[in-house]
């Protein structure tokens, strides 16, 4: 019989089968779509020797069964073929290879996809309760209502645990003396940690609060005691670039960030910078890079940025001082499919620091600097889902529309005007707020409006408007978020006379509602 293993090499993939027909055989015959002997290998001469025989043989056998005519058959035609004719071990070999290789051109069909994903490390949950006693501000005979909420929530990831840091904003609504409502405000601090293995620092948290219960009791006119049961549930992901694999229209579609390329790049920085006490020698230097801006060009992505050193030294009195340098920078990326408009991920590595005190004044210093980059866009995905780990934390598809609106307005000018030379519009915030069934959009464009004025001078003028319209979209939920494209389709003006302009806005929104799930994949990261 055949056993079939997988075998991947550089970007083609091949079948490795591992014949047993063979008495005492070691040895792994390829074989590629075209049925044909793509290459072998084996422990000893004698195996390959005996691969070689082996080979024949089935040649032959192929031969027997009209095989050669069968080559321009499908797979499936085959395969039909050698089932009607297979009566010995030969025959039931050829059937292995034949089914193989069938199912090796179905898995060549299947297309990968190489995305930037949260995967889940772990998850768990506490309940704390917190409990204060407050002395009202004016005699109470009861206490009407006391409402509460975590508020300014912060996480801190150590190794192991979440460290959860905020405030309990408690409103205590009561009624007087003088039958009148009066209200306080109680601010607690909090802070909590919970147990999760797996977190390390840098990985990512999702924490959700939930004030369960509030009890308090009325001590005398001015004590006010309180119990708040407070729960948390956290969620520690990791961003991970993983290889998935994509199916037809039928399987789930998910919202990904695609990888379209990345590359690593080095950068050395190189300074002279004068101490401002006389020096003996130098104690430390660290560098921590800050303020990264980038712009994604056509299959490049320029990094801005500062490198920031501190730098400690000893003068010739022996005491240790500090001095700070702040080295701004630049340079591209090569990542190939790169293109304006895409997302782009740059971290930074202090590699090395080399240093040199040239005299007690001058202090020469080298720093190397590893940049990585990932370009990413975001996409929809028909993902088909594993069994195994990891677990991915992906926004699946509830559904999809487009809306449009038109927005028109009378704009006073600043200057008369004679000519309108052109309007630079963008859609500068976008927010969706879903209720059942339907997406609320609301956002702000911002114009900027180049005008000729009466007297032949060049003019530019800036002006927000606000906009806000619903789409229809059965299946959703308050509970999901949404995805939002805009995009300006058309500006229209028309100068109405030398003080007013009409202009007009055609707006276009792509909408996709999403609701995150977790998904099996059974694949592992790539570098």
């Amino acid at each position: 019989m055949v056993k079939q293993k997988n075998f991947i090499g550089g970007f083609h993939k091949v079948k490795i089968q591992q014949s047993k027909s063979v008495d005492n055989l070691n040895c792994l015959t390829v074989f590629d779509k075209s049925d044909k002997v793509h290459a072998e290998r084996g422990g000893k001469d004698k195996n390959l020797e005996s691969c070689s025989k082996f080979q024949e043989e089935i040649q032959e056998q192929c031969s027997h069964y009209g095989e050669e005519e069968s080559f321009n058959k499908t797979e499936d035609e085959k395969l039909d073929l050698y089932k009607e004719s297979s009566h010995d071990s030969a025959s039931q070999d050829i059937l292995d290879i034949l089914e193989i290789n069938q199912m090796e051109g179905k898995r060549e069909d299947e297309k990968m996809a190489l995305i930037k994903v949260p995967v889940l490390i772990g998850e768990g949950s506490i309940q704390k309760m917190v409990e204060s006693t407050v002395t009202l501000d004016e005699n109470a005979i009861k206490v009407k209502e006391i409402r509460a909420l975590v508020e300014n929530l912060n996480t801190t990831v150590i190794q192991d645990k979440v460290i959860i840091q905020g405030t309990l904003h408690k409103q205590i609504f009561y009624v007087g003396e003088d039958a009148v409502v009066h209200h306080k405000t109680e601010l607690i601090p909090i802070s909590y940690f919970i147990d999760i293995d797996g977190a390390l620092p840098g990985m990512n948290t999702t924490v959700t609060p939930v004030v369960e219960h509030v009890a308090f009791t009325l001590l005398d006119a001015t004590t006010l005691h309180q119990k708040v049961i407070l729960s948390f549930s956290v969620i520690v992901t990791d961003v991970q670039n993983l290889e998935v694999e994509t199916g037809e229209e039928e399987t789930p579609l998910y919202y990904v960030s695609e990888i379209v390329g990345q590359n690593l790049q080095q950068l050395i920085v190189e300074t002279t910078v004068t101490l401002n006490q006389p020096a003996l020698k130098v104690d430390e230097i660290t560098a921590v890079v800050q303020d990264i801006l980038t712009d994604v060009i056509t299959d490049k992505v320029i990094i801005q940025g500062i490198l920031h050193k501190q730098i400690f030294y000893v003068g010739l009195d022996n005491i240790e001082y500090h001095q700070a340098e702040d080295i701004p920078f630049s340079l591209f990326v090569d990542v190939e499919g790169a293109a304006p408009g895409m997302h782009v991920q740059v971290e930074s590595t202090i590699e090395t620091i080399n240093y040199a005190l040239e005299n007690s004044n001058d202090l020469t210093q080298k720093v190397v600097i590893q940049f990585s980059v990932v370009v990413t866009q975001n996409t929809s995905l028909n993902i088909i889902e594993g069994t195994e780990e990891p677990i991915l934390l992906v926004d699946e598809v509830v559904g999809e529309t487009t809306g449009q609106t038109l927005l028109q307005d009378i704009i006073t000018m600043d200057k008369p005007t004679q000519k309108i030379r052109d309007v630079d519009a963008e859609v500068t915030s976008i927010t969706a707020q879903i209720i059942a069934n339907k997406v609320i959009i609301q956002g702000i464009i911002h114009k900027q409006i180049y005008y000729i004025g009466t007297d032949d001078i060049e003019y530019e003028m800036g002006e927000d408007v606000e906009f806000s319209f619903f789409v229809d979209l059965p299946d959703a939920e308050p509970e999901m978020h949404a995805a939002l494209v805009p995009t300006i389709e058309s500006v229209i003006t028309e100068l109405l006379s030398e003080t007013e302009m009409l202009e007009k806005v055609v707006l276009k929104v792509d909408v996709l509602v999403l609701s995150t799930v977790r998904l099996s994949i059974g694949t592992v990261p790539m570098p």
